[in-house]
């Protein structure tokens, strides 16, 4: 109960921040089709719980009958009956949120459903805005002197621009364009979507996956030729895309409970939005679409494990392929083996060096052998005494023989 009142106190404070912009700007009828909304909201779920339920209507302190009736009334046009809205909070309270239980166990969001119910019922009374232009803003949509005007998902439904003039992009800012009487000033919606991310980030986290798909197929697919950047401000100012995507999309009690489901819900609601944006038969479809991905939530955390098991047994299986010392140094071996080779190749296979020198292996150490000492050459003079010196022995030889035969 406690963090039901939380949830929904933050989103009564977003939405009278709302609703007190939208009473400045259309005047007291807006603030009458506010007051009903809430009145008949609060009091379907106290007669619901006491005459059918016969129980003591206790759940009405964790004020989601307040935001039901606020969330209806805002979002349709301050030129709608004064029945309108009521007739919106009392379907949701009656039929989304009374058939079963409380808040937390319900598969829809009440308030969407009250939406969807008048869009289908009455679209010519949800769709008529009044012409800001003009200044009757007080006329009721159903009177001869209604003067209506186009909405940005009308434009953008007919291929038609803003412009680039600065001043039309200021009026989309600052909500001077017809459409919802909550959902008009995008400054007010991105202010919104701020107080979210400071106190809920986990419904922030689908709110931003979702608004931002809107814009990348915008950017991707614009509907206008004006310019990329003038598509994704119409787009994102058009409509109830920022306001589905701040209060409904983002609720707890129906969106996906992991964090990767909540960005698969988010992105798959942008996508279906832009789709049906461009096909379907009203001109603003994002209401349905709450509706949609309020039924498949539980299928985003099945697909979100899922995906989430394929990536980690990919990731193991890469790692086991890999050798143990990693994959760094395998890079340096394969580095230092190329070096190598080119070094061995010949001149003509490396790319790097063209003109480099063919690398000659050195020849094998031997001993060389020490030549042998040549004669000293003889002078001439050299020879003449060596005659000599031989004549005189040879005379010294002969005369001793001769002396030694006399003797015998």
């Amino acid at each position: 109960m406690n963090k039901v009142r939380s949830f929904m106190m933050d989103m009564i404070i977003m939405l009278t921040a709302i609703a007190v912009v939208a009473v400045y700007t259309y005047g007291i009828r807006a603030l009458w089709s506010i007051i009903l909304s809430v009145l008949a909201a609060v009091l379907t779920e106290v007669a619901a719980y006491i005459i059918f339920m016969k129980k003591n209507p206790t759940r009405i302190a964790d004020l989601s009958a307040i935001f039901t009736g606020l969330a209806v009334a805002l979002a349709l046009p301050s030129s709608a009956p004064f029945w309108l809205a009521p007739a919106g909070a009392i379907f949701a309270i009656a039929v989304a949120k009374i058939p079963f239980g409380d808040t937390t166990t319900t598969p829809f969001v009440p308030a969407a459903v009250g939406i969807a119910f008048v869009t289908l019922s009455y679209p010519s009374l949800v769709f008529a805005y009044p012409n800001l232009a003009i200044g009757k803003l007080t006329e009721v949509s159903t009177s001869t002197s209604f003067v209506s005007g186009t909405s940005l998902a009308q434009m953008l439904a007919q291929s038609k621009s803003i412009g680039t003039n600065i001043l039309n992009v200021l009026d989309v800012f600052v909500g001077r364009v017809p459409g919802p009487m909550g959902a008009s000033c995008l400054i007010l919606m991105i202010g919104t979507f701020l107080y979210l991310v400071i106190r809920r980030q986990s419904g922030a986290l689908v709110t931003f996956s979702y608004v931002l798909t809107c814009a990348i197929l915008a950017f991707l697919f614009p509907r206008i030729m004006t310019g990329r950047m003038y598509s994704v401000l119409m787009e994102l100012g058009a409509g109830l895309l920022f306001y589905c995507g701040v209060f409904f999309l983002s609720d707890p009690a129906t969106s996906p409970r992991s964090n990767p489901g909540r960005v698969l819900y988010g992105v798959a609601a942008g996508i279906l939005t832009m789709i049906l944006r461009r096909v379907g038969t009203y001109e603003e479809s994002v209401i349905f679409v709450v509706l949609i991905m309020n039924a498949l939530s539980g299928v985003f955390d099945n697909l979100a494990e899922t995906l989430l098991a394929l990536i980690k047994k990919n990731k193991e299986k890469k790692q086991k392929l890999q050798p143990a010392d990693g994959p760094e140094e395998e890079e340096e071996t394969e580095e230092e083996d190329t070096s190598s080779v080119q070094n061995e190749l010949p001149v003509e296979a490396s790319s790097n060096q063209e003109f480099a020198p063919v690398p000659v292996p050195a020849p094998p150490l031997t001993p060389e052998p020490i030549p042998e000492p040549e004669p000293a050459p003889v002078a001439p003079e050299d020879d003449k005494i060596a005659a000599e010196v031989e004549a005189l022995l040879a005379s010294i030889i002969e005369n001793n023989e001769e002396g030694g035969n006399g003797n015998e």
